[in-house]
């Protein structure tokens, strides 16, 4: 078997012949006459290619020019249905559906004008009536002399394939972000119905445009930039709140969004998939939540704060001697009107930590420093509460990068809520340590432990175990947040585990970095990071 030989002239689909498959019949004769015919050309064909044919995973399919089959494997029987036996003699017509004939006519033609193969994707028909979606190679099949004497048809079923890019398809159309896709330069693809809603055009508006164009014009410049940077290094980019974009519609409004990344490499190349959430009504949120922490900030902050330290100075006979029973009011006003200050301090520190807002001043520091200092200065705290606190005699030394102030103020937290979840007579022990190349400050209590149904929710915002409990105990529940918060800054982690023996164990591990990956962090950091890079 061979090619087609330029110049021929053999029967040719809508010449002398009749187009391969356009009959639904096979050709003039008894079947008798077709079986001889069609045994005769099955025997002339190559035999390396008979053996390909019997052995290939590949269904194929030959035939005369007029479209009578004249080889059918075992795979095209496993695919269709038909035996060989069945489909030898007769007309390929039989496995296409009437509204694809054209289309294959159309393509056998310009496989034999072209003297090559030429391949189609297109629908055939089993036995049993079902369509299959193929992958059509069209090739011509020539005698020793040259003579074109039929077309052999090598299928590959991507029925499974075409399901997935239809379940692929409506799983896009039906999503509630904005979802489109791009090539390496830039060009749009495919968008979903949702980036039309969002900005404004049709869909046959944006395929083949550049996506900078959905970017203010004074923009367009970084974008590309931005773009082509990703290109070059393309990898995952989920949304997280970190990168705000702008858009403009197709009337002019500008919109804030926020859009996540996904690389996807196709056989026509890297393909970018971009998820387009609009978070005007986010921003608007946001903008009625600063309003509130400024009103708290000056509208209940400062008489607070007033009100509590007037309370102070009754107490301390200020005010002249008091009765006991109005002694005792005034220490329970006192009480909760501190507990509204540290509520009021924990709210407004959360949210300029969450909007960047909050300075870090970091220097290398000494951490059994900062560890001895903050110990100190809780000790009269834990007498209070009959607990001792100690360093562990084990515990290394070691320098870290990091802000001492927000340091002491997550230790401190840790310290408060070992001391008063601790019985009276308990130690808690603080210790440092080198722990898989970071360093490791631990506390350690000896509480009751945490309650298991309490593990996943402990470091959320206004956590609390047992609320009668923390209230008792003073706890806002934002000082693990923030802790957290102030920790993931620093880029470390605060976690806990069960300690051995009862009680629990909070440590923070801060990274013993290098002077490149510091510089990294601190340009994450931003602004937000006052850095002294000795």
């Amino acid at each position: 078997m061979s090619g087609p030989s330029a110049g021929n002239d053999s029967p040719r689909p809508g010449a002398d012949a009749s187009p391969p498959g356009a009959a639904g019949t096979a050709p003039d004769g008894d079947d008798g006459r077709n079986a001889t015919t069609a045994a005769a050309q099955y025997a002339s064909l190559d035999r390396g290619f008979v053996a390909f044919a019997e052995t290939t995973i590949s269904p194929v399919i030959t035939t005369t020019l007029d479209g009578t089959i004249t080889t059918w494997n075992p795979a095209a029987e496993r695919l269709y249905g038909y035996t060989a036996a069945e489909a030898i003699g007769m007309p390929i017509a039989n496995i296409i559906p009437p509204d694809q004939r054209r289309q294959f006519d159309d393509a056998i033609g310009a496989s034999l004008d072209a003297h090559s193969g030429n391949a189609i994707e297109t629908i055939r028909v089993a036995k049993d009536g079902r369509r299959i979606d193929v992958l059509l190679m069209l090739s011509a099949i020539t005698s020793a002399t040259g003579a074109t004497i039929g077309v052999i048809n090598i299928t590959r079923d991507v029925t499974p394939l075409k399901a997935a890019e239809d379940k692929f398809r409506l799983a896009v159309e039906s999503c509630p972000n904005g979802m489109m896709m791009s090539d390496r330069a830039g060009a749009i693809v495919m968008v979903n119905e949702e980036i039309e809603r969002l900005f404004g055009y049709r869909r046959e508006e944006l395929i083949g445009r550049s996506i900078d164009f959905l970017v203010p014009e004074r923009l367009r410049g970084r974008h590309t930039r931005h773009r082509d940077h990703f290109a070059r290094s393309p990898r995952q980019r989920p949304m997280n709140g970190s990168r705000e974009l702008v858009g403009v519609r197709k009337d002019g409004i500008e919109i804030p969004i926020e859009v996540g990344l996904t690389p996807i490499q196709t056989p026509e190349g890297l393909m970018i998939l971009s998820a387009v959430v609009d978070i005007s009504e986010r921003k608007r949120l946001d903008r009625l939540k600063d309003e509130f922490v400024a009103t708290v900030s000056h509208e209940l902050r400062t008489p607070l704060t007033s009100i509590a330290g007037a309370l102070g100075l009754l107490m301390e006979d200020a005010g002249g001697h008091l009765p006991e029973t109005a002694m005792q009011l005034l220490m329970i006003v006192h009480a909760n009107s501190q507990r509204l200050v540290r509520l009021i301090n924990d709210i407004l520190d959360l949210q300029k930590i969450e909007a960047g807002q909050i300075a870090f001043h970091l220097r290398y520091v000494d951490l059994r420093s900062v560890v001895e200092q903050t110990i100190e200065a809780n000790r009269a705290f834990a007498e209070g509460f009959g607990v001792r606190i100690r360093i562990d005699g084990a515990s290394c030394e070691g320098e870290v990068m990091a802000d001492p102030d927000r340091l002491a103020q997550v230790l401190t937290n840790l310290l408060s809520n070992a001391i008063k979840f601790s019985p009276p007579g308990a130690e808690v022990v603080v210790a440092i340590a080198r722990h898989a190349g970071n360093m490791r400050v631990s506390v350690r209590d000896h509480g009751t432990g945490i309650p298991e149904e309490f593990k996943p929710r402990i470091f959320e915002k206004f956590a609390q175990a047992d609320a009668s409990d923390a209230r008792q105990k003073g706890g806002t529940g934002l000082g693990l947040s923030i802790a957290k918060q102030l920790i993931h800054q620093h880029g470390g982690t605060l976690g806990f585990e069960a300690a051995h023996g009862g009680g629990t164990v909070f440590y923070f591990d801060l990274p013993h970095e290098s002077d490149g990956a510091l510089t990294d962090r601190l340009a994450a950091l931003g602004p937000s990071a006052d850095a002294l890079r000795a």
